[in-house]
């Protein structure tokens, strides 16, 4: 039932906002959930955005609007708003979530804004913005439920009862030394079914799972999903406490990895896709289209180079495309799940030797398989030139074993020199694929069929 209700209000939202009925937007916006908005904004055009949201009277729903919009919206929004509205907005939020909004701010705007912001919230917003926006110190909050190590169950518990409202999230107790520093951790049930008098240290998990500020964001993702935590702790280099990432950031950064990787899969930065004209957007998705195109060049003068042996064997030429696309579709299978591997931890750099044989193996059977049918294909069809079933079908047996291969090393060879892996999908691995599977097959047939 809630992806209808959802699904209602974006429509309704678009249509009223598209028929200027303003006194018909607010009455659905005071019935919707900031969520829902936020939702709805996503599906609308910049000038649909920038009309909708100025309607939004309530400045706790406004704030919690912007929260939850992507990049794009969220710049399209800002773009139709005063700094003023903006630093009250900002004092409404968490200091997380506010930094994330300020960095979409036009340099010149985001000087002013920070210049009018005021309260303590502004020095964790500085230690905030001073972490790239992709690390462990860039998402984490500041805000988290502290305890000394000298307390007891029932203290803690009178601290939330009493200040439990000045934390956004409240997952765990952290059990900090006389300097700062992380000694452990006590969960909530924990503290709630041990007796008042129990001192934490007593029940506190001593090898906590920590972060660093530097660490990137993804491998933050990657702890947090593999032992099932609620929020992660950041500590610097003397295991003081800097802050948490919480679930819920966590799972911003796994959509927003795999847009990323969507994208990229396409040879697109995702960066491209936000705030730029016709002529820009053109200029950064070109780049890859000219790849292709020197790509596409390099393969006609392959197939090229080889013709004396196609007008021999005219009957070759058919199979091309097959060929082709056989090792192209290979070789982008096995960079996507070589990628998404690498993403998720399931492939470790540290054995990523016996990760691409295993993968090549894969591709040693996938290659026999179709051997047998193309090649099969071949000589049942020219059955008076069996040597031409022969050619195709060890050439697509080559073909697809070198794609296999070539499409699980570069993913990682990229990833160990610290570049993302995501690059090696889409075009890139694509051509290569391409440009191989031709050598391989002309070159078989013509040693083959001695021309």
């Amino acid at each position: 039932m809630a992806n209808s209700l959802h699904t209602r209000t974006e429509t309704v939202l678009r249509r009223l906002v598209r028929r200027d009925a303003t006194s018909q937007v607010r009455k659905v916006l005071a019935k919707s959930r900031p969520e829902d908005v936020a939702a709805a904004l996503e599906h609308m055009t910049r000038s649909e955005r920038q009309r909708l949201f100025p309607m939004l009277g309530d400045r706790e729903t406004a704030a919690e609007v912007m929260v939850n919009l992507s990049e794009g919206a969220l710049r399209d929004v800002l773009a139709s708003v005063g700094s003023g509205l903006i630093v009250e907005l900002l004092e409404r939020m968490e200091p997380d979530d506010a930094t994330d909004v300020i960095e979409a701010l036009p340099e010149e705007l985001r000087a002013a804004v920070l210049s009018d912001l005021r309260g303590e919230d502004t020095e964790e917003l500085s230690v905030l913005m001073s972490w790239p926006s992709d690390t462990a110190g860039g998402i984490m909050s500041t805000s988290f439920f502290s305890m000394p190590e000298a307390s007891t169950c029932g203290q803690a518990i009178e601290q939330i009862q009493s200040k439990g409202e000045d934390f956004d999230s409240l997952f765990y107790v952290y059990v900090l030394d006389g300097q700062g520093r992380l000694v452990g951790v006590v969960s909530l049930r924990q503290l709630l079914t041990n007796p008042p008098n129990t001192p934490l240290v007593s029940v506190m998990t001593r090898e906590v799972i920590t972060v660093g500020p530097k660490q990137d964001q993804e491998e933050v993702a990657r702890y947090v999903a593999r032992y099932d935590l609620l929020a992660i702790p950041v500590v610097d280099e003397h295991q003081r406490q800097l802050g948490i990432v919480t679930v819920d950031d966590v799972v911003d950064v796994i959509r927003e990895e795999a847009v990323e990787d969507m994208m990229l899969l396409v040879g697109i930065n995702d960066d491209a896709a936000h705030g730029k004209g016709i002529f820009a957007l053109v200029k950064d998705r070109a780049g890859w289209l000219l790849a292709t195109i020197g790509g596409g060049v390099l393969s006609s003068e392959l197939i090229g180079s080889f013709e004396q042996t196609l007008m021999a064997v005219a009957v070759l030429a058919g199979f091309i495309p097959v060929i082709m696309g056989m090792g192209g579709n290979v070789g982008l299978q096995s960079a996507t799940i070589t990628v998404r591997g690498i993403a998720t931890g399931h492939v470790q750099l540290g054995g990523a030797l016996a990760y691409i044989w295993r993968e090549t193996r894969v591709g040693v059977v996938m290659g026999l398989l179709f051997a047998v049918v193309l090649g099969g294909y071949g000589l049942v069809r020219y059955l008076d030139q069996p040597l031409i079933g022969v050619s195709v079908g060890i050439s697509v047996c080559l073909a697809i074993i070198v794609a296999s291969l070539f499409g699980t090393t570069v993913p990682v060879v990229l990833s160990l020199i610290g570049v993302d892996p995501a690059l090696a999908t889409g075009p890139f691995v694509t051509t290569a694929s391409d440009i191989t599977g031709i050598i391989i097959y002309l070159g078989v047939a013509t040693v083959l069929l001695q021309i």
